[in-house]
């Protein structure tokens, strides 16, 4: 076999493998996603017990889609013996950019592979504390692919254990990998999405998308 023959056979071997690769893991996501939902559903329904947390495969590194600096302590830190790492703690619906996920507890590797995760430290989805600033984070190739089409005034609901909070874009900006500010308690309630940016952008993104949503209306259960 020629080298060039060669050179083009391993070329061809390396694209499987990645389509393979990346294949692999939407279909992890759906998965997730679609367990995720149905503990959900459960969870909110009357004397039902949730379901046991879905374990997520091992996945290669990824770039973190968050603020790469901690969050601020809190008045009262978050309990790392309750939080819900890993498992259902809101389902995420922004019809104006094809979105319609539940959200994970935490920010880690294994939970974003399942979908957008809840930073912790900043208030949980349907808390009503001191901090107001809910942050939500996912990657920018899957499940908040199209979180940049979002523009001001565009609607985002998200359903809690407390019941349905409507949302209006009220600003989006791009920030560096740094800005802690963002995850910084508010004086208003306030949710904030936060994905990678560029979207096309070949490795780890250097900049942050950061879309900030403020409450309209609450449907309490």
């Amino acid at each position: 076999m020629s080298r060039r023959r060669l050179l083009s056979s391993l070329l061809v071997f390396a694209g499987v493998v990645l389509l393979g690769a990346a294949g692999l893991h939407y279909f992890r996501g759906y998965q997730a996603q679609s367990a995720g939902r149905q503990e959900w559903e459960k969870s909110r329904a009357p004397a039902v017990a949730a379901t046991p947390d879905v374990t997520a495969a091992a996945v290669a590194p990824r770039e973190n889609p968050g603020i790469s600096a901690p969050a601020p302590a809190a008045e009262t830190p978050t309990d790392t013996t309750s939080y819900p790492y890993g498992r259902p703690v809101a389902r995420l619906r922004i019809p104006s950019a094809e979105i319609d996920c539940i959200v994970f507890g935490g920010d880690d590797q294994a939970t974003l592979e399942k979908g957008p995760g809840h930073i912790p430290g900043t208030e949980m989805p349907g808390e009503e504390t001191s901090r107001k600033n809910c942050v939500i984070t996912a990657h920018r190739d899957s499940h908040f692919r199209h979180l940049g089409w979002l523009r001001k005034g565009h609607r985002i609901e998200l359903e809690t254990p407390a019941g349905e909070t409507l949302y209006r874009v009220v600003s989006r900006e791009i920030v560096k990998p740094d800005a802690v500010r963002v995850l910084q308690p508010t004086k208003n309630p306030r949710l904030t999405l936060i994905t990678c940016y560029p979207f096309n952008y070949i490795g780890a993104a250097p900049e942050r998308l950061v879309v900030v949503a403020e409450p309209v209306v609450r449907h309490h259960s």
